[in-house]
C-alpha cells in the first residue's frame, strides 16, 4: 500500500534537497510541537512510513497515552532498519510449521486467553519473535544448529538469557506438539536437548555488577549539568528520574508510573502500586508491581529533598521536558552514550537497582527489612541482586579454649 500526502492527520512529508538529492522528512503538526523526523530518500517508503506514524498517533490519541517525539523516532529507525535489512539480505520464506509459524500461533493463543500482561507481550514475547525472524534455521529438524545460533548471534546476551529465551521457543513447540499442530516426538526431542543445555556455575553471579557509589554520583551530576549533551535540558530531564530510581532501588517501571498521589510528604511514604513499561513506540500501564499488589517505601530526607524539586502537584511526579511521562528506552540511550563519554564501563540503568541493594546490604541494613522495601524475598536478593563487599567484610578471631 501506497499513502498519499492527503492521508495524514497530525503531520505532513516535506522534500528537503541536498546536493540535488531529494531528503523526506516527517513534520508533526502545530499541536504536536512541529517536530521533524528524518524518513530518508525513497520517496514511496517515506510516506507509507509516515503513515504507520499517523496511525499510532491516532490510536495513542483514542488510548489517551502520551505521544513522545523520542517514541516516534524509535519507531521510524525501526522501520528505516527493516528497510534496509530487506535490500541486502536474501528473500527468506516462511514454510508451513516452521519456527516462525508455530511461535505466532502459540503467542496468538496465549493472547486470546489474557493469560499474559500487555507487558509481558510487549517485552519478553516480542523479543522472541524478532529473534526467530533473523534466525536462519527454521525447520524443526535444525534444532541443534538452532541451539547453537541462539548462543552465538549475540556477544553481548548473557548464557543465563540465551537459555531462558530458548526455553520459551522449545515451550512453543512443546505446546504445538500437544495439540497436535506437529508430531508430539517434537516436543519430547527439545524438551531433551533443553536439559542438556547447562549454564556454567558462577554465570548468575557475573550478572551482578553494581557501580559504585562515587559512579553513580558522578552519572547523576553529569545528566543535571548537561555535561555531554548536545541540546540545552535533554539530558537533565532525567536527572531526577535516575537518582531517585538509585535513591529507592525501585524498578524503572515503578519510577515512571508514580504519581503525587500516591506520594506523602507529610508523613514520609512512599506508595508504589502502580508500573509503565516502554517497549520501543509502546507505553504500557498496569496496576500493581511486578511481585506485589502494592508497597510503601518510606521517605528520608534527601529522598524528599529531591521530590521537591519537582513542584509537587498532580499527575506523574517524574516527566520530561515536554511533561510526559519518561521514555525508558529513550533514557537508555542518553545513559549509554553518557556513560562512554564519562570512561565508565556501561551497565544498564536497571543496575541502580542492585546498586542501592547492595550498598545497603553492605552496610549492615536487615536484609528482610531490604527485601520488604524493595520488593522481593530474602532469596531473590541473595541471588540476584546482592554483591557482597569482601573488603569489608571481617571475621571475628576464634576463642580458644582455656588451659589446652
Amino acid at each position: 500500500m501506497v499513502a498519499s500526502k492527503s492521508e495524514f492527520k497530525y503531520l505532513s512529508v516535506m522534500t528537503m534537497v541536498k546536493d540535488g538529492i531529494n531528503y523526506y522528512q516527517l513534520r508533526l503538526s502545530s499541536s504536536l510541537g512541529r517536530k521533524t523526523v528524518g524518513l530518508g530518500r525513497n520517496y514511496i517508503q517515506a510516506l507509507n512510513i509516515a503513515l504507520e506514524v499517523d496511525e499510532f498517533i491516532q490510536s495513542s490519541v483514542t488510548q489517551d497515552r502520551p505521544i513522545e517525539i523520542d517514541g516516534i523516532k524509535l519507531l521510524v529507525k525501526e522501520r528505516l532498519d527493516n528497510l534496509k535489512d530487506s535490500t541486502t539480505k536474501p528473500l527468506r520464506i516462511v514454510e508451513k510449521d516452521s519456527l516462525e509459524e508455530i511461535w505466532d500461533k502459540y503467542a496468538r493463543f496465549h493472547q486470546s486467553t489474557g493469560y499474559w500482561e500487555e507487558s509481558y507481550i510487549a517485552t519478553h514475547i516480542a523479543h522472541i519473535r524478532s529473534l526467530l525472524s533473523r534466525c536462519p534455521y527454521q525447520r524443526l529438524e535444525q534444532k541443534d544448529e538452532l541451539l547453537s545460533w541462539i548462543f552465538s548471534e549475540s556477544t553481548r546476551r548473557k548464557p543465563k538469557t540465551s537459555k531462558d529465551r530458548f526455553k520459551l521457543i522449545v515451550a512453543a513447540i512443546d505446546w504445538a506438539s500437544k495439540r497436535g499442530i506437529i508430531p508430539r516426538f517434537w516436543g519430547i526431542e527439545y524438551r531433551d536437548l533443553l536439559e542438556t543445555v547447562n549454564v556454567k556455575p558462577g554465570s548468575e553471579e557475573k550478572e551482578i555488577d553494581i557501580f559504585s557509589v562515587a559512579e553513580v554520583y558522578k552519572i547523576l551530576e553529569a545528566l543535571k549539568n548537561n555535561s555531554y549533551s548536545r541540546f540545552k535540558g535533554k539530558h537533565s530531564q532525567y536527572w531526577a528520574y535516575a537518582y531517585f530510581c538509585w535513591l529507592t532501588g525501585c524498578r524503572p517501571s515503578e519510577a515512571i508510573a508514580l504519581k503525587w498521589e500516591n506520594v506523602d510528604l507529610d508523613n514520609h511514604k512512599i506508595y508504589f502500586c502502580e508500573a509503565e513499561v516502554t517497549s520501543k513506540y509502546r507505553h504500557i500501564k498496569k496496576k500493581g508491581t511486578k511481585t506485589v499488589y502494592s508497597r510503601t517505601f518510606p521517605v528520608n530526607q534527601e529522598i524528599e529533598e529531591l521530590l521537591r524539586t519537582q513542584n509537587p502537584g498532580t499527575g506523574y511526579v517524574f516527566t520530561t521536558a515536554n511533561d510526559k511521562p519518561v521514555n525508558h528506552c529513550a533514557f537508555r540511550e542518553i545513559w549509554r552514550g553518557l556513560l562512554d563519554n564519562l570512561g565508565i564501563r556501561y551497565r544498564t540503568p536497571y543496575q541502580l537497582r542492585h546498586t542501592m541493594i547492595s550498598y545497603h546490604a553492605n552496610n549492615d541494613f536487615p536484609l528482610h527489612k531490604l527485601a520488604t522495601l524493595v520488593g522481593n524475598s530474602e532469596d531473590i536478593i541473595k541471588t540476584h541482586y546482592l554483591k557482597l563487599d569482601i573488603e569489608r567484610i571481617g571475621l571475628p578471631d576464634v576463642v580458644k579454649p582455656i588451659g589446652r
